[in-house]
Formats: C-alpha cells, structure tokens, sequence
C-alpha cells in the first residue's frame, strides 16, 4: 500500500504528506460546522460533541478543539473513512487501525504556540514495512504558508536521546522543519515524532481536523454506544478495539477498493 519512496520518507522522516485528499465541497462544510461549533459553549454543542480543551485548568489563549465531531456531521464520517488517507493509516497500522479521537481544532492570531512534544517511541519495521503505534492525521482545512503551522525534529521518531531543552519551535533546519500546506492537505505522522505548531498569522483561523488511531487496543471513550446511531457501521466499527492478526471489515473493504484501483 505504501510505495517505495513513501516508506523511505515516513522512515527518515516520521511523516507523510498527501496532498488535495479532500473535495472542496468537503472543506467548505467542515469549516461553515466549525466555525458555529467554536462559537457554542461547551453546553451548547451537540451531544456527545464535547471540548476537553475548556475543561480543567487551560490557558484562556489556547487553541481550542472540539472533540466527537464524526458522530456531529457525515461530512466527518466521510474523512474518517478517506481511502487515500486510510490507505497510509492501515499500512502504518499493520492492517488493524483503531479509531480513538477525532477532533477540530481552530487556532486565531491570539492562539499559544504549541510547544514540542511526542508521545511513546512505538515506532518500527518488520519485513521491510514501517509501522507505529499511535498515529496522527491532521487534515488542513485551510492554507497554511511558510512560517506558520506543524513543525518537528525529523527522524526524532527513532531517537535515543531526547533534545535539549533550549530547543525551540522557532529553530530552523535541518534540526527543527516547518511544513506549509495548503486547503485539503493531509499530514500522517507519528505521534512518537517531536512535533509543535508555530504561532498563527493569518487573518482568517486555521481550522484542521485531527483523526488518531493505535494500531492495537482500544479507547475508553470510543465508541460512543449511546449515540452510535449517528455514525456509519463502518465508522462505528474502525472505533472497535484492533485485534493483532484480525482485520475490521472496514479494512477489508478498503484493501479490496485500492486494489481494483490499481487494476
């Protein structure tokens, strides 16, 4: 599913970009949904659409996120199930991706920068594939210049020693690389990878949606049995605990659709 130089690159690197995986139509809806969802209080929202960034003690300039939003619109639904972008994820999982978050962040010109940070060093390869545990899709919903946006330590997914503490986001390569990206741009990276996020500067917010899967295991918040008729049975399905060895029905079928693809 991976092919040659994208195996090189995740490996070297920690992440993937695949770029123009989202329909405009798609952009467009997630960000109108956004935009309204951002303006509600946390009582507001749609249940079980919630905000784990306004709860407990948070900085009030943070970038805030609102987590669930697959079960608030099938719009999301549609990401989640994204073929192009799910054919990284189930390479990268072994074949048995879990579902554990999906979440829409927006950030303004008042929003924190996001410090480095990683979680794990689940990362490996096994008869020549690449594989991590704990994985990160975040989808741009908007053009993200130079400047601004993801950066990280590439490689830093492999490391035996951990950086030093005076490094910063705001360091250049080849230690520290900025990723622009534009509208409809997916970024797969490791969550093993340091990564942060530079201050935004745009006029318009920087909205981009979160999908994080393990490659075994479950969640406890997903899925959501009291509303689970808001999702599809394929989303509700890749929300299941993944099983080593035991493919989803939902990877079976997208396995199946890439290789008619490719007939």
């Amino acid at each position: 599913m991976l092919t040659s130089d994208e195996k090189w690159f995740f490996d070297h690197h920690g992440f993937i970009i695949l770029r123009e995986v989202v329909p405009p139509d798609d952009i467009q809806r997630m960000i109108e949904l956004g935009e309204r969802w951002h303006n509600m209080t946390l009582e507001e929202l749609p249940s079980p659409l919630t905000s784990t960034s306004r709860t407990g003690a948070r900085s009030p300039t943070i970038a805030h996120w609102i987590n669930h939003v697959q079960y608030g619109d099938v719009v999301f639904q549609r990401l989640v199930l994204n073929v192009e972008i799910m054919r990284v994820i189930i390479a990268l999982t072994r074949t048995t991706p879990c579902l554990v978050d999906c979440a829409l962040t927006k950030n303004e010109k008042t929003s924190d920068d996001i410090t480095f940070h990683a979680s794990g060093q689940d990362y490996g390869v096994e008869e020549c594939q690449p594989h991590a545990g704990f994985l990160n899709a975040g989808i741009s919903l908007v053009d993200v210049p130079p400047g601004t946006g993801f950066v990280c330590l590439p490689g830093s997914h492999k490391r035996h020693f951990e950086p030093p503490d005076d490094l910063s986001i705001y360091d250049g390569p080849p230690t520290v690389i900025n990723v622009p990206v534009n509208a409809g741009d997916c970024v797969i990276f490791t969550e093993a990878l340091y990564h942060g996020a530079r201050r935004w500067t745009e006029t318009y917010p920087r909205f981009t949606v979160f999908n994080r899967y393990i490659d075994c295991g479950s969640h406890r918040a997903l899925p959501i049995e009291s509303h689970k008729h808001l999702i599809s049975p394929e989303v509700y399905e890749l929300e299941q605990p993944a099983i080593r060895g035991q493919r989803k029905r939902v990877v079976e079928r997208i396995l199946k659709e890439l290789k008619q693809d490719e007939a």
